[in-house]
């Protein structure tokens, strides 16, 4: 088991190292930061790992017309049914792996991949209930899906590309956002598109819970967030992150608000000399460091990958998240089990944890003592 105080050591560190590079207070090229769409990583190709530039491509398209059409092929649920059928499976890791290693590759990959999500074609999967390998009932005979739009330019006369709406690295974007009308919002301080007059801290509520859709009034100007299961009927209980999934299920919640919390605790640790836009960016960076470093030292690890040592910064390779890797190489989805139920004694939870658990879809039982959530 890894010592948690080696990480903390780090953070420490990586705070010292921040404070450093940072020689006048108020002086805004005192230190680099990050852009929040990732351009300008590399100075000699600054679209490279961009929001908003396409996913790249390890194997040529295989679209039927060479240009967009679906290809042609069994059914995809077909496929699916006799390669990764797991029905009736609680499949536990070999390794030992709890259930927080999917919670955290699911986090890691909202902060580098979402696809572009204005409306798009409709293309449903074929639905056959006499599939032998079917355990699901479908009435309505296919099951709706619809085709990432394509990359403007695209899909008429060249092959059809899509888009990455977020930066392709590990930099914090789920917390922080890729646009800045976003950040304003999340950031403590008023909403008027001036930046300059933000603060350091992340807006938190009264508990330090990440900040529902109404934290600032009207609930229409909050910035979007996907809605899904009972959200859909209550959408003013949804919460704003970084990014739009924050509220997919609780444990994705918890660690947005984790980090939330822990952007906060570096901000109060920083000294008060130091302008509220540098204290902000010192904290941003160090909380994006974190996650690389949780990456790379313990997760993958955990998982069984070895890479190779780092060897510096390499200008030639292009960071762009590529389509397979997107939608096939990181689809770890057999981590997950049927079934997810904890008990634990009453007293761990206020009442309003409860509530917002129950909120969240969560189904709390309580039990004399105990109380159960499933």
């Amino acid at each position: 088991m890894r010592d948690p105080s080696r990480s903390v050591v780090v953070a420490l560190i990586l705070t010292i190292i921040a404070l450093a590079v940072t020689t006048t207070p108020g002086d805004a090229n005192a230190f680099a930061i990050r852009t929040l769409d990732g351009s300008g990583n590399n100075l000699r190709h600054p679209a490279w790992g961009q929001a908003g530039t396409v996913y790249l491509r390890v194997a040529p398209t295989n679209y039927a017309d060479g240009i967009s059409s679906m290809p042609t092929g069994p059914s995809v649920r077909y496929v699916s049914n006799r390669i990764f059928n797991d029905v009736g499976q609680n499949i536990f890791s070999k390794d030992g792996i709890t259930q927080w290693a999917w919670v955290w590759g699911q986090f890691l990959d909202h902060d580098f991949g979402l696809r572009d999500e204005r409306p798009a074609e409709n293309a449903p999967i074929p639905f056959d209930q006499a599939d032998p390998l079917e355990a699901f009932a479908n009435d309505l005979g296919a099951i709706g899906f619809a085709r990432t739009p394509a990359a403007p330019g695209t899909g008429v006369t060249t092959p059809r590309q899509q888009v990455n709406t977020l930066s392709s690295y590990i930099d914090g974007s789920n917390i922080y956002g890729v646009d800045p009308n976003r950040l304003e919002w999340l950031r403590v301080g008023p909403v008027d598109g001036d930046m300059s007059n933000n603060g350091a801290r992340l807006m938190l509520t009264a508990n330090d819970f990440l900040p529902r859709v109404g934290a600032r009034g009207d609930p229409s100007t909050a910035p979007a967030m996907d809605l899904m299961g009972p959200l859909v009927g209550t959408p003013n209980r949804a919460v704003v992150a970084g990014d739009v999934r924050a509220n997919e299920n609780i444990a994705l919640t918890a660690l947005h608000t984790l980090f939330a919390r822990e952007h906060n605790r570096i901000v109060a640790s920083l000294p008060s000399s130091l302008s509220a836009e540098e204290r902000f960016q010192i904290a941003r960076r160090v909380v994006g460091a974190e996650i690389q470093y949780i990456t790379y030292t313990q997760f993958l690890p955990a998982l069984g990958v070895g890479l190779d040592p780092y060897h510096g910064y390499d200008p030639t390779v292009n960071p762009g998240l590529s389509n397979e890797f997107a939608v096939v190489g990181y689809r770890a989805h057999s981590m997950i089990h049927g079934e997810f139920d904890t008990t634990v004694s009453a007293s761990t939870y206020t009442d309003a944890q409860l509530a917002a658990f129950t909120a969240r879809g969560i189904v709390v039982t309580v039990d004399g003592d105990q109380v159960t959530l499933e």
